[in-house]
């Protein structure tokens, strides 16, 4: 199968869904998420032919465990100085709703937010990564702009 191209930041977005109204797979043809709701895919063609057609085109996005996307703001607290902002990043987290409350208060700290982002962005291109050779999808990003 020849290279495909992944929208990473679609992906990782996907990835980190857990609202379960949808659910999520990998065109291996075009590097396409499809979204699937209410059985149907594309323009009402039903997934279930789609599959019977070509079972190995499509790859469900597995989401990612909420105790993975914590241990990654976990490790990015962990990365930081000693000082007001990790005291208040940590207590953040050992609160109720600590994804809410460590997006809030990073939204407090400037530039700690943009330096999350930058983090979070590459432990997300390594869990996609993985994930894509362990199906064995041979795939390389789209820059930033990049279309189809």
């Amino acid at each position: 199968m020849a290279t495909i191209k992944i929208d990473k930041d679609f992906l990782a977005m996907v990835m980190e869904d857990h609202n379960g109204l949808a659910s999520y797979f990998l065109d291996r043809e075009t590097g396409e998420i499809e979204r699937l709701a209410d059985g149907y895919l594309h323009d009402n063609e039903s997934f279930e032919e789609m599959l019977d057609e070509n079972p190995d085109r499509f790859l469900a996005v597995e989401t990612m465990p909420s105790s993975e996307a914590f241990g990654i703001m976990e490790d990015f607290v962990d990365s930081l100085p000693d000082g007001k902002e990790k005291r208040v990043l940590e207590k953040a987290l050992s609160w109720k709703k600590p994804f809410r409350n460590f997006k809030d208060a990073l939204a407090e700290m400037g530039s700690l937010r943009d330096e999350w982002f930058a983090f979070h962005d590459k432990r997300m291109s390594e869990q996609i990564q993985k994930w894509l050779e362990l199906h064995g999808v041979d795939a390389e990003f789209m820059k930033p702009g990049e279309t189809r």
